[in-house]
């Protein structure tokens, strides 16, 4: 697909999913037309001189993305939303239980909602716990997901549990601290009112994804599998957090000194973001050392649009019947 975007009067830059947004804007005078996969989903703004970000005034495509009201989206002529989305207007069949967890890690209490599909809230189920909970359980629908999928025979039940941050960046990345919370605090308290069957799998989006492997690798006596979407496996806790685009990928070095662990992986990953080789450079690794490791990999940038469209495979991965 051949893209040739006209630049408001007012732009100086384009900022976009093949230049990672901050990391290399295209001023407007050096603008040239660009290829891109014809199943893409791509995400791309104009700044102005000010350094304010804006939609494309010419594109007409519904905001998509959660974060940025700005980022306006072209999709290529083979572009297709995974089979198994739900629209906004479907609700979530079963029991939604929510709990408030003290902790002595971070002092202040820890909201944790708990989804179980219908008719099984006193079922033994595997477990999934969902970092940055809020974002999956609200822009990514996938409980109502879960449901689609079980009314299809597709997976297995389970309870999902959803986990929202306080201070995202100190307790996602190499944050001891919040690893003992979860282990300590947030397991317990959840499994004294669902009961899981002792399969646990670790779900998250970029830190998230982060935050996740690091947990399931350190206690493998608790977790089984690792969903990661577009983990941040670039990232090193000596790298500038506020502009995240290097770094020594300490999370591969770890695996690759420590030796195998007994986990299954499920990495799923946009080709248009800035995160793609650092992902397939951790499955390699983990490939090496005899792991079980799904690599996904769709045309899409860093965002939810391409998150949601690997729920259903990473559901699966997580959940086979």
């Amino acid at each position: 697909m051949r893209v040739e975007l006209s630049a408001p009067t007012w732009a100086t830059h384009l900022l976009s999913d093949l230049t990672d947004w901050r990391k290399a804007p295209v001023p407007v005078a050096e603008l040239q037309p660009f290829e891109l996969p014809d199943d893409a989903y791509f995400e791309y703004a104009w700044q102005d001189a000010k350094g304010d970000k804006h939609p494309d005034p010419d594109n007409s495509n519904a905001l998509l993305n959660p974060w940025w009201k700005f980022a306006s989206h072209l999709t290529g002529p083979d572009y297709r939303p995974d089979e198994w989305l739900v629209g906004e207007e479907v609700r979530p069949q079963g029991r939604v239980l929510r709990l408030r967890v003290p902790t002595v890690h971070f002092g202040t209490e820890r909201q944790v909602l708990i989804y179980t599909p219908a008719g099984l809230g006193d079922a033994e189920l595997p477990t999934i716990y969902f970092q940055d909970g809020k974002a999956y359980y609200g822009w990514g629908r996938v409980c109502q997901v879960l449901d689609r999928m079980l009314s299809a025979e597709e997976v297995g039940p389970a309870h999902l549990v959803f986990l929202t941050p306080s201070q995202r960046t100190v307790e996602y990345a190499f944050n001891d601290d919040y690893l003992a919370h979860m282990v300590d605090e947030i397991l317990p308290t959840v499994e004294a009112r669902v009961r899981c069957d002792g399969r646990r799998t670790a779900w998250g989006a970029s830190l998230g994804g982060l935050c996740s492997a690091h947990l399931a690798w350190a206690h493998p006596d608790r977790f089984q599998r690792v969903v990661s979407q577009s983990g941040a496996f670039l990232f090193s806790p000596d790298m500038d957090f506020d502009f995240p685009f290097a770094g020594n990928e300490s999370f591969r070095q770890q695996v690759l000194n420590d030796g195998p662990r007994s986990l299954a992986w499920h990495l799923d990953c946009g080709r248009l973001e800035w995160l793609d080789e650092s992902n397939d450079r951790l499955a390699e690794a983990l490939l090496e050392q005899g792991a079980q490791v799904n690599l996904v990999k769709r045309n899409a940038g860093h965002n939810w649009v391409n998150w949601r469209n690997g729920l259903a495979g990473g559901l699966r991965f997580a959940l086979p019947r």
